[in-house]
Protein backbone atom coordinates (compact mmCIF):
# COMPACT_ATOMS: atom_id res chain seq x y z
CA UNK A 1 0.00 0.00 0.00
CA UNK A 2 1.41 3.37 -1.34
CA UNK A 3 -1.18 5.44 0.78
CA UNK A 4 -0.54 6.00 4.51
CA UNK A 5 3.07 4.33 4.07
CA UNK A 6 5.99 6.90 5.17
CA UNK A 7 6.87 9.29 2.08
CA UNK A 8 10.59 8.77 0.45
CA UNK A 9 12.55 11.30 0.67
CA UNK A 10 10.73 14.56 -2.35
CA UNK A 11 12.76 15.36 -5.12
CA UNK A 12 12.96 19.26 -6.01
CA UNK A 13 10.30 18.43 -8.94
CA UNK A 14 8.42 16.57 -6.02
CA UNK A 15 8.69 18.78 -3.53
CA UNK A 16 7.24 21.76 -6.10
CA UNK A 17 4.18 19.12 -6.91
CA UNK A 18 3.64 18.59 -3.12
CA UNK A 19 3.46 22.62 -2.53
CA UNK A 20 0.79 22.94 -5.61
CA UNK A 21 -1.23 19.96 -4.41
CA UNK A 22 -1.33 21.61 -0.28
CA UNK A 23 -2.29 25.32 -1.71
CA UNK A 24 -5.09 23.33 -4.09
CA UNK A 25 -6.97 21.44 -1.59
CA UNK A 26 -6.66 24.12 1.14
CA UNK A 27 -7.47 26.79 -1.41
CA UNK A 28 -10.72 24.92 -2.58
CA UNK A 29 -11.68 24.87 1.32
CA UNK A 30 -10.49 28.98 1.69
CA UNK A 31 -12.88 29.28 -1.41
CA UNK A 32 -15.47 27.50 0.21
CA UNK A 33 -15.77 29.59 3.67
CA UNK A 34 -15.10 32.77 1.94
CA UNK A 35 -18.25 32.05 -0.98
CA UNK A 36 -15.53 32.42 -3.73
CA UNK A 37 -17.96 29.96 -6.13
CA UNK A 38 -16.55 31.00 -9.61
CA UNK A 39 -12.58 30.47 -8.30
CA UNK A 40 -13.56 27.08 -6.14
CA UNK A 41 -15.27 25.68 -9.32
CA UNK A 42 -11.42 25.91 -11.19
CA UNK A 43 -10.03 23.86 -8.67
CA UNK A 44 -11.99 20.82 -9.80
CA UNK A 45 -11.35 18.77 -12.88
CA UNK A 46 -14.14 18.33 -15.72
CA UNK A 47 -15.23 14.99 -14.34
CA UNK A 48 -14.52 15.59 -10.48
CA UNK A 49 -17.86 14.42 -7.93
CA UNK A 50 -18.09 14.40 -4.25
CA UNK A 51 -19.11 12.53 -1.81
CA UNK A 52 -19.81 13.68 1.82
CA UNK A 53 -22.66 13.81 4.25
CA UNK A 54 -25.16 15.93 2.49
CA UNK A 55 -23.55 15.84 -1.01
CA UNK A 56 -22.93 13.20 -3.15
CA UNK A 57 -22.56 13.98 -7.10
CA UNK A 58 -21.21 15.98 -9.85
CA UNK A 59 -18.49 18.51 -8.27
CA UNK A 60 -19.82 21.69 -10.07
CA UNK A 61 -23.28 20.95 -8.64
CA UNK A 62 -21.78 20.85 -5.13
CA UNK A 63 -20.58 24.29 -5.32
CA UNK A 64 -24.18 25.54 -6.38
CA UNK A 65 -25.68 23.78 -3.46
CA UNK A 66 -22.82 24.70 -1.40
CA UNK A 67 -23.75 28.40 -2.41
CA UNK A 68 -27.33 28.20 -1.67
CA UNK A 69 -26.57 26.53 2.17
CA UNK A 70 -24.31 29.04 2.93
CA UNK A 71 -27.04 31.73 2.12
CA UNK A 72 -28.90 30.37 4.95
CA UNK A 73 -25.63 28.67 7.44
CA UNK A 74 -22.23 29.91 7.10
CA UNK A 75 -19.42 27.43 8.18
CA UNK A 76 -15.32 27.60 8.16
CA UNK A 77 -13.22 25.39 8.35
CA UNK A 78 -10.11 25.33 10.85
CA UNK A 79 -6.81 22.96 8.95
CA UNK A 80 -4.58 21.57 11.01
CA UNK A 81 -2.42 19.41 8.36
CA UNK A 82 -2.42 18.08 5.14
CA UNK A 83 0.02 15.20 3.96
CA UNK A 84 -0.19 13.86 0.52
CA UNK A 85 0.70 10.74 -1.52
CA UNK A 86 2.03 11.33 -5.08
CA UNK A 87 2.53 8.28 -7.57
CA UNK A 88 3.12 10.25 -11.51
CA UNK A 89 0.20 12.35 -11.97
CA UNK A 90 -1.85 11.06 -9.16
CA UNK A 91 -1.84 12.23 -5.41
CA UNK A 92 -3.91 11.40 -2.29
CA UNK A 93 -4.48 14.23 -0.09
CA UNK A 94 -5.63 14.26 3.34
CA UNK A 95 -6.16 16.98 5.57
CA UNK A 96 -7.21 17.18 8.71
CA UNK A 97 -9.36 19.72 9.49
CA UNK A 98 -12.37 21.03 11.97
CA UNK A 99 -15.48 22.47 10.48
CA UNK A 100 -17.02 24.71 12.86
CA UNK A 101 -20.82 25.95 12.28
CA UNK A 102 -23.10 28.36 14.36
CA UNK A 103 -26.92 26.41 14.54
CA UNK A 104 -30.00 27.60 15.51
CA UNK A 105 -31.55 25.06 17.53
CA UNK A 106 -34.88 25.93 19.65
CA UNK A 107 -34.31 29.98 19.33
CA UNK A 108 -30.59 28.80 20.55
CA UNK A 109 -27.75 29.56 19.12
CA UNK A 110 -25.02 26.53 19.51
CA UNK A 111 -21.33 26.37 17.69
CA UNK A 112 -21.39 22.91 15.51
CA UNK A 113 -17.43 21.59 15.61
CA UNK A 114 -16.92 18.52 13.49
CA UNK A 115 -13.44 17.19 13.25
CA UNK A 116 -12.79 15.19 10.32
CA UNK A 117 -10.04 14.00 7.70
CA UNK A 118 -10.80 15.45 4.38
CA UNK A 119 -9.55 13.13 1.70
CA UNK A 120 -8.83 14.05 -1.93
CA UNK A 121 -7.93 12.37 -5.35
CA UNK A 122 -6.14 14.77 -7.30
CA UNK A 123 -4.55 14.25 -10.48
CA UNK A 124 -2.15 16.41 -12.97
CA UNK A 125 -4.18 16.94 -16.28
CA UNK A 126 -2.28 19.14 -18.73
CA UNK A 127 0.20 20.13 -16.53
CA UNK A 128 -2.01 21.38 -13.86
CA UNK A 129 -3.51 19.86 -10.67
CA UNK A 130 -7.13 19.37 -10.03
CA UNK A 131 -9.07 17.72 -7.94
CA UNK A 132 -10.59 14.80 -8.92
CA UNK A 133 -12.57 13.35 -6.19
CA UNK A 134 -13.04 14.56 -2.56
CA UNK A 135 -14.74 12.59 0.32
CA UNK A 136 -14.52 13.09 4.28
CA UNK A 137 -13.50 10.49 7.24
CA UNK A 138 -15.73 11.30 10.03
CA UNK A 139 -13.97 11.34 13.43
CA UNK A 140 -16.20 13.05 16.25
CA UNK A 141 -18.24 16.38 16.41
CA UNK A 142 -20.18 18.70 19.28
CA UNK A 143 -22.90 21.00 19.86
CA UNK A 144 -21.86 23.83 22.47
CA UNK A 145 -24.04 26.52 23.41
CA UNK A 146 -22.93 29.96 22.40
CA UNK A 147 -24.14 31.29 25.81
CA UNK A 148 -22.75 28.85 28.25
CA UNK A 149 -26.10 29.55 29.85
CA UNK A 150 -28.64 29.15 27.77
CA UNK A 151 -31.36 26.78 28.24
CA UNK A 152 -32.19 24.08 25.63
CA UNK A 153 -33.19 20.87 26.16
CA UNK A 154 -32.38 18.10 23.97
CA UNK A 155 -33.43 14.95 23.91
CA UNK A 156 -30.79 12.24 24.19
CA UNK A 157 -33.02 9.58 21.49
CA UNK A 158 -32.43 12.34 18.90
CA UNK A 159 -28.79 12.02 18.84
CA UNK A 160 -28.48 8.06 19.34
CA UNK A 161 -30.26 7.13 16.56
CA UNK A 162 -26.73 8.67 14.49
CA UNK A 163 -23.30 7.16 14.20
CA UNK A 164 -21.03 8.46 17.03
CA UNK A 165 -18.47 10.06 14.90
CA UNK A 166 -20.94 12.06 12.94
CA UNK A 167 -23.99 12.31 15.16
CA UNK A 168 -24.21 15.83 16.00
CA UNK A 169 -23.58 16.82 12.13
CA UNK A 170 -26.53 14.47 11.12
CA UNK A 171 -28.93 15.82 14.01
CA UNK A 172 -27.87 19.11 12.67
CA UNK A 173 -28.27 18.35 9.08
CA UNK A 174 -31.14 16.64 8.79
CA UNK A 175 -33.12 19.10 11.10
CA UNK A 176 -32.30 21.51 8.03
CA UNK A 177 -33.78 19.06 5.39
CA UNK A 178 -30.71 17.35 4.49
CA UNK A 179 -30.44 13.40 4.15
CA UNK A 180 -27.83 11.80 6.53
CA UNK A 181 -27.10 8.01 5.73
CA UNK A 182 -25.60 6.21 8.67
CA UNK A 183 -23.00 4.23 6.48
CA UNK A 184 -20.30 7.37 5.63
CA UNK A 185 -16.60 6.65 6.73
CA UNK A 186 -15.99 7.39 10.22
CA UNK A 187 -13.99 6.24 13.03
CA UNK A 188 -16.68 4.09 14.78
CA UNK A 189 -16.38 1.68 12.00
CA UNK A 190 -12.68 1.47 11.31
CA UNK A 191 -13.45 -1.40 8.48
CA UNK A 192 -15.21 1.18 6.62
CA UNK A 193 -12.32 3.50 6.88
CA UNK A 194 -9.65 0.91 5.64
CA UNK A 195 -12.02 0.00 2.80
CA UNK A 196 -11.87 3.40 1.62
CA UNK A 197 -8.02 3.71 1.91
CA UNK A 198 -7.99 0.59 -0.27
CA UNK A 199 -9.84 1.82 -2.81
CA UNK A 200 -7.82 4.94 -3.41
CA UNK A 201 -4.98 3.46 -2.99
CA UNK A 202 -5.99 1.39 -5.93
CA UNK A 203 -6.98 4.27 -7.89
CA UNK A 204 -3.85 6.09 -6.96
CA UNK A 205 -1.38 2.91 -8.09
CA UNK A 206 -3.46 3.50 -11.53
CA UNK A 207 -5.47 0.29 -10.65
Amino acid sequence: MLLLSKNKPFTAEEVLDKANIIELVQFERFCRDNSLWDEMKKTYSDHASIDISWYTGNADKFVDESAKMTSTSRAAHRIYNTQVWMNGDRAIAIMQTTILAEQDIQGIKFNLNSDAKIVYEVQKINGEWLINFMTCVYEADSLIPVVPTADVALDPADLKQYRSSYACLAYVLNQKGYQVGQDLPGVDQPEMVTALYTKMDAWLMGK
